[in-house]
């Protein structure tokens, strides 16, 4: 009992942390097209602002998971909250693109730290089955933070400027640096580290953590870039503001339902990868659609994609921990988010890119598509690996 009791809390601490990140995110994609005019960006710039985000990780994973026993899981994720809070006001008071970016720098550098350790803290007091539970409070506040800036934020933004979301979001940084400093324990459970066991990758280590993190990579990129660009593109095709950021914000809203599902069913023997394949392909065809069919349609078929993309999301995010054993675990996550870092800063800008060269609202969602059917590629890869070793 006074674990679950504890493990309550924490999670729950988890839980709000995310949430939190998911409106940090989000922030210039609420501010939406205020921001751009704003700034006189092109959406090129626009999709780099979203993926700079992730731009420190992909220098500084590596080499952060190599020190992480050093500085602390908790203290870490504390002082990564603290530099998300700077980087959002240093954004909101921005008079020009270098601040802006300097704004966004700043939270990606916090985003690192917090990602990296919180991922670990839950990894290594959650084992086997509790695992899949235990990620399914991990995974669900990033999206429904994203998904209530997208659908609240927006409206606010004529009124009070594009800096309102990113005010409101180092708000919600305050609340989690708080949930977290007052949340004790579980204790981890993984298997203490000893000099003898602290060794490096093995071979079949790296490559698993390779695949694990480009998977995971371009589940979240394909994420980022239809939130990011599908409102912009359903409003070139007819709907308002606040039609179109209503219908995207049900991609993250069904996931309220569909991930505590999804971690339902991974329990069951023999379930996880048929669900896996099965409801990603289900997401790929909805996002297809979505530039194709009457926009009457769109609440529905955000609905259905977001649905059934969330319904194996603890699946993906699993991986890791299948990857390497847990005495390298923070050493196996540094090479994970290299490859993690890489995708979410280059999904939004690449996305951004082909809009202004095809000068096609619709090009980010199918390049979003495209990225989906990879990354369910590299999993069952991924999985073929794991049984052979």
């Amino acid at each position: 009992m006074g674990f679950l009791k504890t493990a309550a809390a924490f999670l729950l601490a988890v839980f709000i942390l995310r949430a939190a990140l998911g409106a940090m995110f989000q922030a210039p994609g609420a501010a939406g097209p205020a921001l751009v005019e704003a700034f006189a960006l092109d959406w090129a710039g626009f999709g780099t602002l979203v993926g700079l985000f992730w731009l420190p990780g992909l220098f500084l994973a590596y080499p952060l998971g190599l020190v992480a026993r050093r500085l602390g899981d908790r203290r870490g994720v504390l002082l990564g909250l603290l530099l998300l809070i700077l980087g959002a006001l240093v954004s909101a008071s921005a008079e020009e693109v270098a601040r802006l970016i300097a704004g966004r720098l700043l939270m990606g550098l916090g985003t690192l730290l917090v990602i990296l350790l919180l991922t670990k803290m839950v990894q290594d007091r959650f084992l086997g089955r509790d695992l899949f539970p235990a990620m399914a409070v991990y995974v669900l506040g990033w999206p429904l933070g994203i998904a209530a800036a997208q659908a609240a934020l927006p409206g606010f933004v004529p009124d009070h400027g594009w800096q309102f979301p990113y005010q409101v979001a180092a708000f919600a940084a305050g609340i989690a640096f708080i949930a977290v400093a007052l949340a004790r324990g579980p204790e981890p459970r993984a298997v203490p580290i000893s000099a003898s066991t602290a060794s490096g990758l093995t071979r079949d280590e790296f490559r698993r953590m390779c695949l694990a993190g480009a998977c995971w990579a371009l589940v979240n990129g394909a994420y980022m870039v239809l939130v990011s660009f599908a409102p912009p593109m359903l409003m070139a095709r007819g709907l308002g503001l606040a039609e179109a950021s209503f219908a995207v914000s049900l991609i993250s809203w069904s996931n309220l339902l569909a991930v505590p599902a999804g971690a339902w069913l991974a329990r069951r023997a023999g379930v996880a990868g048929p669900m896996t394949i099965t409801a990603s392909l289900a997401a790929m065809l909805a996002a297809l659609a979505l530039p194709i069919a009457d926009v009457a349609w769109a609440p529905f078929l955000g609905l259905l994609h977001g649905f059934c993309y969330a319904l194996p999301i603890t699946v993906f995010s699993a991986l890791a921990a299948e990857a390497v054993a847990p005495e390298r675990r923070a050493r196996g996550l540094g090479v994970y988010f290299v490859w993690f870092y890489a995708g979410c800063t280059g999904c939004p800008a690449f996305a951004g890119w082909l809009r202004d060269i095809t000068g096609s609202a619709t090009a980010p969602v199918f390049f979003a598509v495209a990225a989906l059917g990879v990354a369910l590629t590299l999993y069952v890869w991924f999985r073929r690996d794991l049984a052979r070793g």
